[in-house]
């Protein structure tokens, strides 16, 4: 009994030993698996962390080329916006970062906008049959038209109307002057506008718009900041001040004629070197609804060469958000001059069109100064037709869509209670 007893116990000790070994062995093994991660983990970490080290050397090494690259004008307006009377390297350096943090990261606070509001792609084009043949190569509709028409012209029903049949929104350049005609045209200087020489136009202009029963996107005398516009501050007879008089005008004319449904868009050029300050030419948060701009990549049609779209816009928008920054921000005008790098430059501006908080873009899509279009090459086509889908662009088909996309919903006007007759149709064509 004694030799039974003692052997159990001895069977038992064995037992315990085995398993105090066994857990050991798994209490070793698993610390060994812990400290393996934790050293694959920290060797991770520390390429990550030599990595970003490299790309923020490249960045300040671009920031320091960009800063070094601004024009007087462009330091004047980043100076403006600092509040600053001199604007030093590390100041230029963090203004420029960021500008880049804006443009290149949608979810970062600092796009403010990003990707959380939706944005609607849209088109200009020189005639209908073009306006088509651009919607068909890329298999995508415009849910923006935009035409241009100038004050000899009556509002374009005609168009309207069609921009309706497409589902799309209408965007009209409205120029107060004789188009293609010169840059002097003493009619139309501002001073007549303010006078009262044209309200009788303007309202009935206001008039048609209201009858269409739909909302419309008027940007009036548009890149008023640029030199060679009728109305162009220090030409023509043109003040200062008599843009931001014959603005608000034009404005309070239409809406007392019943154009509640016009959305006003206060739409300048991008800045460049002499170009006027727009602190000088925004008429009010009262009188603008949208802000917009244009801009171009010229390529080799101007000696400044290939521009990206940061390039183009970084200045413009920062001066535009300095003066308008809760206005929902629109591109009236864009495009690209040819090139074996437009298919990606199409690619990266949808793209960074949207970081920006762009809320619409409508393409210059003309063969004009040079062939600005989304087809003008199939790899430029084929890009277009990825980035607009890849970025989540609105496109045209069912004008609700569209009415949704840009807070038009609840635009009020008077109803249509007769089509006014067709008047003959007014050309697309940039003047």
């Amino acid at each position: 009994m004694q030799a039974t007893a003692r052997t159990y116990l001895i069977a038992i000790a064995a037992a315990l030993s085995l398993i105090v070994a066994g857990v050991a062995v798994s209490t070793i093994s698993q610390a060994v698996a812990e400290t393996s991660s934790s050293v694959h983990v920290q060797a991770r970490k520390t390429v990550k962390v030599q990595k970003t080290k490299q790309r923020t050397a490249k960045q300040r090494k671009a920031d320091r080329k960009a800063c070094n690259k601004l024009t007087k004008r462009q330091r004047k307006n980043l100076r403006k916006t600092l509040k600053r009377s001199y604007l030093t390297k590390a100041q230029c350096n963090k203004q420029i970062r960021k500008m880049r943090v804006i443009l290149q990261n949608p979810s970062s606070p600092a796009g403010n906008h990003g990707y959380a509001n939706p944005a609607v792609f849209g088109l200009s084009a020189n005639t209908e049959a073009d306006f088509s043949a651009t919607e068909s190569a890329l298999g995508i509709k415009a849910g923006v038209v935009g035409v241009f028409t100038d004050f000899t012209q009556p509002f374009p029903t005609y168009q309207a109307d069609r921009a309706k049949a497409r589902g799309a929104e209408l965007m009209i350049s409205w120029e107060p002057q004789v188009a293609g005609g010169p840059q002097i045209q003493p009619a139309y200087s501002l001073s007549t506008i303010i006078a009262g020489n044209y309200d009788s136009y303007i309202a009935q202009f206001a008039r048609d718009a209201a009858a269409t029963g739909r909302p419309v996107f008027v940007r009036w005398a548009a890149e008023m900041n640029g030199d060679w516009q009728v109305w162009a501050t220090g030409f023509n007879g043109n003040g200062p001040g008599d843009y931001i008089n014959a603005y608000r005008h034009v404005v309070n004319v239409a809406r007392a004629a019943g154009g509640s449904n016009i959305k006003w868009i206060f739409n300048p050029i991008v800045s460049y070197v002499g170009s006027t300050s727009l602190r000088q030419l925004y008429p009010g948060d009262a009188y603008v609804d949208w802000v917009a701009l244009d801009g171009y990549n010229w390529g080799s049609v101007k000696p400044w060469g290939w521009q990206s779209f940061t390039d183009v816009y970084s200045m413009g928008l920062a001066e535009l958000r300095s003066v308008a920054p809760n206005k929902p921000l629109a591109i009236a005008e864009i495009g690209s001059a040819p090139g074996a790098r437009k298919a990606a430059w199409v690619t990266d501006t949808f793209a960074k069109a949207r970081a920006a908080g762009v809320r619409m873009m409508v393409w210059f899509d003309h063969n004009k100064e040079t062939d600005w279009r989304l087809t003008s090459d199939p790899a430029t086509a084929k890009a277009a037709k990825a980035a607009i889908k890849d970025n989540n662009w609105t496109t045209g088909g069912n004008q609700h869509t569209t009415d949704a996309a840009l807070d038009l919903q609840s635009v009020r006007f008077s109803r249509r209670s007769e089509v006014p007759p067709h008047a003959p149709q007014p050309s697309h064509q940039q003047p």
